[in-house]
């Protein structure tokens, strides 16, 4: 099982653990943009995260963090959407911010595995996220 139910997302941000997920991409002139959030507990918050980064990606390159981000000033964490006291406020404010989906959350590193997917799809013209 990939992905998180909601109630193991939250036991994960209690935790201490980053939780992200592929959000799907578009088009911006000639490249391809792509886009995931990741939730992370700080000392007091979690932070939620939005990364879009150009597709660089190859059948034997998919490490979404190492593609060139959309905003070189994005570079390490991407952007800071904003905060939250708890797991259950952080992943509503995902999907209120971002349209995240309560249900599509992985554990930190797995998002590689969901872009893989997504190149997949992209290649053969299934419906995309």
């Amino acid at each position: 099982m990939r992905y998180l139910t909601p109630s193991f997302a939250i036991g994960a941000l209690h935790r201490g653990q980053e939780i992200e997920q592929f959000l799907g991409g578009f088009d911006r002139g000639e490249q391809h943009i792509i886009r995931w959030a990741a939730l992370g507990r700080g000392k007091d918050r979690i932070t939620l995260y939005l990364s879009e980064a150009v597709d660089a990606g190859t059948d034997s390159f998919l490490d979404v963090s190492e593609f060139p981000p959309l905003d070189p000033d994005d570079e390490s964490w991407g952007k800071v959407i904003g905060t939250a006291a708890s797991p259950g406020e952080a992943l509503a404010l995902a999907e209120h911010h971002l349209g995240a989906s309560r249900d599509r959350w992985v554990n930190q590193g797995v998002i590689c595995s969901e872009y893989k997917d997504y190149r997949a799809a992209r290649s053969t013209n299934e419906p995309l996220m």
